[in-house]
């Protein structure tokens, strides 16, 4: 793929790169190494490691642009130490609204909001709409507060027209692990707490991703059982399903993420409850 320019040597960039940038806002007419030089130097300038992909490339309106993924709003979580706290929930007609705080070690604050329709929705469609605002809420917030002035993922799905791009490789001084074999005839199991034999089959990280979550949200909006107890049930649960937990962890650390976001959350929730008593 031609010569790779390193991070360290990514300060200053190629004038035709810029002029491609800044006067036409467009990657598509750059060069695979001039890609790489560009990506190197927005990761560069976040503070963020290449090798882990925190950005992709957008199709949009006839361009092509950089947006954050998951893995970029986790690395900088991590790296200027932020904390995430969802202030505010409501919904409003057909759009369910999420506000989320991020706090800085040295005190900053910033706020933004993850909106999302949720129309007649119910179950585990109404689950899932939720537990996308609540995801979109804090990566938005937390690119503000970093100072990234570009889309998050969870934002390109609701663009029309637009369209992901494949990244130009990063090499990598490890290959990624692969993934945990999948059973043609059963897939991913998901396990209850005390039981054996699984509960569900699913067929890829995502759909296993999408029905754990639902069913942590469920313990934590049910009426049954106080804080407490549906504190110790989302543990439960988690240790159920520990070595699938794991699997996400080493092959897709944005979904490993949302896990993190969406326990955190309901335990919060759970807390909540627990006090008001």
């Amino acid at each position: 793929m031609g010569n790779i320019v390193e991070m360290k040597k990514a300060e200053v960039l190629d004038p035709a790169i810029i002029e491609s940038i800044v006067l036409a806002g467009d990657l598509s007419k750059l060069k695979p190494d001039q890609k790489v030089a560009y990506y190197n130097y927005r990761c560069q300038q976040a503070g963020l490691d290449p090798s882990a992909k925190p950005f992709d490339l957008l199709n949009l309106s006839g361009k092509q642009v950089l947006y954050a993924n998951a893995g970029a709003t986790q690395q900088l979580c991590a790296i200027h130490k932020l904390s995430t706290q969802i202030t505010h929930r409501e919904r409003i007609d057909d759009i369910y609204v999420v506000s989320v705080r991020v706090t800085a070690a040295d005190g900053r604050v910033s706020e933004n909001q993850g909106a999302v329709s949720v129309g007649s929705a119910r179950g585990d469609a109404l689950a899932n709409a939720i537990l996308k605002a609540t995801t979109k809420a804090i990566r938005r917030a937390v690119l503000a507060h970093c100072g990234l002035g570009m889309l998050d993922e969870t934002e390109v799905e609701t663009i029309p027209g637009a369209r992901a791009a494949p990244m130009v490789q990063i090499p990598t001084e490890e290959p990624p692990k692969p993934p945990q074999e999948v059973s043609e005839v059963s897939g991913i199991p998901l396990y209850l707490p005390g039981k054996e034999e699984s509960y569900s089959y699913h067929p890829d990280l995502n759909d296993w991703v999408d029905k754990f979550l639902t069913m942590v949200d469920r313990i934590a909006q049910s009426q049954k059982f106080s804080g407490a107890t549906k504190a110790m049930k989302i543990g439960e649960l988690e240790k159920a399903n520990r070595s699938q937990v794991a699997n996400v962890r080493d092959n897709n650390p944005g979904l490993y993420e949302l896990i993190g976001t969406g326990i955190a959350s309901a335990r919060r929730d759970c807390d909540a409850q627990e006090k008001k008593l």
